[in-house]
């Protein structure tokens, strides 16, 4: 085996991945992103920059379209996973790996001379192909077959790939031409429509936020949860789910290693029926207090153009709630952020801080307080 060879299957088993979860898949996420971690596999941070697509759930038809987009923005050697069930994680992990190390073998024995270098797309289509004989859907990897690799339907910067609402001509490539609107002071200045989400890291499963810019400032936002009324609601432990928009926060943030614990802890919540209870509750205080004193987060949330005082507030609620929810003491619960009030947050922030304050507010799908048809731009 030579040398590019086995580089290649060394990245191959090593693989960046990009979750999209469908509505309601949170458990099932929970699961997914405990066996990342327990492998050691990277999040990536953008289409470009995954090897593996894993879809969470059986997205419906609006975020099924918004995938088919994204999977043409991954590059080759690649897999594609569908995951159903806790009990396939493992064995479509282990798919995956499988189809990215063939894909390597056959890239590795390609011939080198300039004209073999350039692989058209209808080349990578079929590696692909052969790459789905491999797999199906629900657990295994793989790549639908009949995908091409042209680059139609380009879903932007922004992971997003739906159709923008809310004025403009749209350019090339899906995105949209600005157009004039007074700003605070009545200045005219160009309005600028951006989409944030379904498929960004650290972001809720089927989210998107429509989002009016003028320079860096949000001017208006229009949040919606994508097929939201096709999937019952996800039914996981309060505890559970303060932990996860605490580790979503702190990853943003930047501050890696207490956002993974505040991930195990979650993990511990949900799939350790062998975990001590008091020794969960212990370590679940010392996140508390090491967040809580942290000078170093405080500086990184005042950088990131959010209100540090606001997070930092948010956190220990959450911190504080899911400690109660655990020991079983009773306290009250911590409040859910609708869409609206989500959208009012957003209203008149810096647009570098609006995962952040997505994170923090932990938004999840209420249709009876976001009616479609009072959804201005809902489709």
């Amino acid at each position: 085996m030579d040398l590019r060879r086995a580089l290649l299957r060394i990245a191959a088993g090593r693989p960046h991945v990009l979750v999209v979860g469908a509505v309601g898949t949170d458990h099932l996420r929970a699961r997914v992103e405990e066996e990342l971690g327990r492998r050691g596999w990277p999040i990536a941070i953008a289409p470009a920059d995954a090897d593996v697509l894993v879809v969470v759930g059986s997205p419906g038809t609006e975020l099924e379209s918004v995938i088919d987009d994204v999977w043409l923005g991954v590059p080759a050697p690649r897999a594609r996973v569908r995951i159903t069930r806790d009990e396939d994680v493992v064995s479509a992990f282990d798919g995956a790996v499988a189809v990215l190390g063939d894909l390597a073998g056959q890239r590795s024995r390609a011939p080198r001379d300039g004209a073999a270098a350039e692989h058209s797309g209808a080349a990578r289509a079929g590696q692909e192909d052969e790459a789905g004989s491999h797999a199906g859907h629900d657990g295994d990897a793989g790549s639908d077959p009949g995908e091409d690799d042209t680059g139609h339907g380009e879903h932007g910067e922004h992971g997003g790939g739906h159709h923008h609402h809310g004025g403009g001509m749209e350019l090339p490539g899906g995105l949209t031409m600005a157009d004039l609107g007074d700003d605070r002071d009545g200045l005219a200045l160009d309005r600028l429509h951006v989409a944030l989400g379904p498929v960004l890291p650290e972001w809720p499963s089927g989210l998107v936020v429509d989002v009016t810019l003028q320079g860096d400032v949000i001017q208006e936002a229009d949040s919606r949860f994508l097929d939201a009324d096709d999937h019952e609601a996800d039914d996981v432990p309060d505890a559970a789910r303060a932990l996860t928009s605490t580790a979503r926060v702190l990853a943003l943030a930047g501050w890696a290693g207490p956002a993974a614990r505040a991930r195990d802890l979650r993990d511990a919540v949900l799939f350790g029926e062998d975990e001590d209870p008091a020794q969960v509750l212990g370590e679940l205080d010392a996140l508390r207090r090491r967040v809580h004193r942290s000078r170093l987060l405080r500086w990184m949330l005042r950088s990131s153009g959010v209100g540090e005082s606001e997070v930092m507030a948010s956190l220990d609620d959450k911190l504080l709630s899911a400690r109660a929810a655990m020991s079983g003491s009773v306290a009250e619960p911590t409040a859910v952020v609708d869409l609206r009030a989500l959208d009012a947050r957003l209203a008149g922030a810096e647009f570098a801080a609006a995962r952040l304050i997505v994170a923090s507010a932990g938004p999840r799908p209420r249709p009876a307080l976001t009616p479609p048809a009072d959804r201005k731009g809902a489709s």
